[in-house]
């Protein structure tokens, strides 16, 4: 019953989008409010079909062909549960949801209080309106099986871990939150009119996706470290790239929003931003859910549902770009800058970010287009990324620890660096140290110098304004350039002193990897909740031979789906983690694989831990802001509520 009364919370979701879509657009008073209401009984609807499908997972309803395809009866209950959302339907839903939560939320407290804001309320209500249709219509995750099945094909074992579980929530988080500056952005074209108070009204939402964004991507990131089994943290794979894409124009986003509420410029870029992150986060929907590109990450490989998303993306960002391409020339911010002000800081960073996406996105979707052609077939990997996105990252990052010490709009040289003296010494003492210890490299000294120079200049800027009045904006860009001073330091420190050792072993052997000694104490079968595992024992020793802590790598076999799997043990502390895998040497005897021996790889991985944790911190600095920001807008609101009938007496 649970997949029919879902079905039946989908279809009346799509009815209510369309009733918001409907009384926003209208020039009725009373439209605003029932678009409103459309849109929180659309929030409800929209929960109870999801709620509806997550009950078919947990009962094991192998009557549902989403189940089926998805689910197990051994699986346990959390991965039950957590399937709802691994797969094409029910992430879509999830994605449909949200949207239409995020579409709430921006009625509730923003959709009528300006005549802009009541457009991109319906703006909103039809993006909702395309998302739950196309699902109903083409991705129906209620559509029943008849016999019901004994029991089911289990979910992919990669995706049973609980970073890759909690990974698409949040990413999804970032990527729909986007929609709201959209709409806004849209909405602000329609009606003619964009200035400091548009910007304030939409920094928190770009705050609060941004930073749902970057905590989806660092889980992403941290899954693929602990689960894929090599020690790498990040492939440039396409669908990773395809999450990176719209997080570098969303970094554009924010600061050239502050840029436009404190200074009034960059009206059109800022829009124009606006368009192309929610854009970005629609391609890339597209590419993981149309069968275009290949991952393990990806979800389907339907190419009539990605026929039906393009159709869905063409006409909503082909939309937005038409009203932008007629509406640009009345958005011509006039704002005067030196070139070491804080604007210049800004635009600097803006383009460089911008173009570093435009990079990642020639290099993702080149290959296809070569392909479409009938050519040779072409394959971009990490060294073009290296080539052209990381020095862009250096630069931008030279830019963003200057920015806080520089002036608006009479900022010089001199005085911006002044003001860093402190911060360029740990920097160029951190490239110099580098370089000693690595020489023969230059990106990764760059890396480690932009890094600190970032991290200590925002730390003077802290300094410098101890004895004034903190505001939560101040807190938010020093914990967030903070982090992801961080979080770049440890993705260099990875990068150049990263060491591993391979080596066939048998029960007793060691194996040295510089001061680290692991021995190889056999192997053992074991039986988890849904899979049978070879698990290896090593310990780490100390100088004097003794143990001083014990691994435990596995082999595992899921029987549901007839997959092998890798499980790495890694060994972490503040200065950086030693990953270990074991994997059975083999060889062919007639029909029969013998295992003739074991091999174990070490790597060493310095400072990689602290990509998660800066990562952790610069998305916690952003919807620190994002939260704080629309917090203090809404109390000022009815704080001017209440005092205005006493002002009027």
């Amino acid at each position: 019953m649970s997949a029919e009364l879902g079905l039946l919370s989908l279809l009346l979701a799509v009815g209510c989008a369309i009733l918001q879509s409907f009384a926003a657009f209208r020039n009725d008073p009373d439209g605003g409010a029932l678009a409103v209401s459309a849109a929180r009984a659309q929030a409800i609807a929209a929960s109870a079909a999801f709620l509806f499908l997550l009950a078919a997972f947990a009962a094991s309803d192998f009557s549902v062909s989403n189940v089926v395809a998805n689910s197990h009866s051994s699986k346990p209950m959390f991965y039950k549960i957590s399937a709802g959302w691994g797969n094409h339907e029910g992430s879509m839903l999830l994605w449909a949801l949200l949207l239409s939560v995020y579409g709430a939320f921006f009625a509730h407290f923003q959709g009528r209080a300006t005549p802009d804001g009541r457009f991109a309320m319906g703006v909103m209500g039809l993006l909702s309106t395309g998302v739950l249709a196309f699902i109903a219509l083409a991705s129906n995750p209620f559509l029943r099986q008849i016999p019901a099945a004994v029991d089911g094909r289990g979910l992919n074992p990669l995706l049973q871990d609980p970073g890759l579980i909690i990974h698409p929530p949040m990413l999804y988080l970032g990527y729909v939150g986007f929609a709201v500056p959209f709409a806004m952005a849209v909405g602000a074209l329609a009606k003619g009119h964009i200035d400091s108070d548009w910007a304030r009204r939409a920094r928190p939402w770009m705050l609060i996706a941004w930073g749902f964004l970057t905590w989806g991507i660092a889980l992403g990131s941290w899954w693929a470290y602990r689960e894929l089994g090599w020690g790498g943290y990040w492939f440039w794979d396409p669908v990773e790239n395809a999450s990176l894409l719209p997080w570098l124009v969303g970094a554009a986003l924010v600061h050239s929003t502050l840029v436009l509420e404190r200074r009034g410029g960059f009206p059109g870029w800022t829009v124009l931003l606006a368009i192309i992150t929610f854009s970005l986060s629609l391609i890339g929907t597209f590419i993981v859910r149309s069968g275009l590109l290949t991952s393990v990450h990806a979800f389907a490989v339907d190419p009539t549902r990605g026929l039906a998303i393009l159709a869905y993306l063409i006409v909503a960002i082909g939309g937005a770009m038409g009203l932008f391409a007629w509406r640009a020339k009345s958005f011509e911010g006039d704002i005067r800058f030196t070139p070491a002000s804080r604007e210049a800081m800004v635009l600097i960073n803006n383009l460089v970010m911008s173009s570093a996406a435009a990079a990642i996105f020639l290099g993702t979707l080149y290959p296809l287009l070569i392909d479409a052609l009938g050519a040779s077939p072409l394959s971009v990997g990490a060294p073009f990324y290296t080539a052209t996105a990381i020095p862009l990252f250096i630069i931008g990052m030279a830019a963003m620890g200057l920015a806080p010490l520089a002036m608006w709009r009479k900022g010089t040289l001199m005085q911006a660096l002044g003001q860093s003296r402190f911060a360029l010494g740990i920097a160029v003492a951190g490239l110099a140290l580098t370089v000693a210890l690595k020489p023969g490299s230059i990106m990764g000294p760059l890396a480690v110098g932009a890094a600190l120079w970032v991290g200590a200049g925002s730390v003077t800027h802290g300094i410098q304004r101890r004895k004034m009045r903190w505001t939560l904006d101040q807190w938010a860009m020093v914990l967030g350039h903070v982090g992801l001073a961080i979080a770049a330091m440890g993705m260099a420190a990875t990068a150049l002193f990263s060491t591993e050792v391979s080596k066939a072993v048998n029960p007793g052997d060691t194996v040295r990897l510089g001061t680290i000694v692991a021995r190889f104490d056999g192997i053992s079968a074991v039986r988890g909740p849904n899979f049978t595992a070879e698990r290896a024992t090593i310990s780490l020793l100390d100088e004097n031979g003794k143990v001083t802590r014990t691994l435990y790598p596995e082999r595992r076999f899921y029987p549901a789906s007839g997959m092998p799997t890798t499980e790495a043990a890694i060994a972490s502390n503040p200065l950086g983690d030693l990953h270990v895998t074991v994997s059975a040497l083999t060889e062919k005897e007639g029909q029969k694989t013998v295992i003739r021996g074991w091999a174990m790889r070490l790597f060493n991985r310095p400072l990689i831990g602290w990509i998660w944790t800066g990562a952790a911190l610069t998305g916690l600095g952003s919807l620190i802001g994002g939260f704080g920001i629309g917090w203090r807008r809404r109390r000022r609101q009815n704080q001017a509520q209440v005092s205005a009938p006493l002002g009027a007496s």
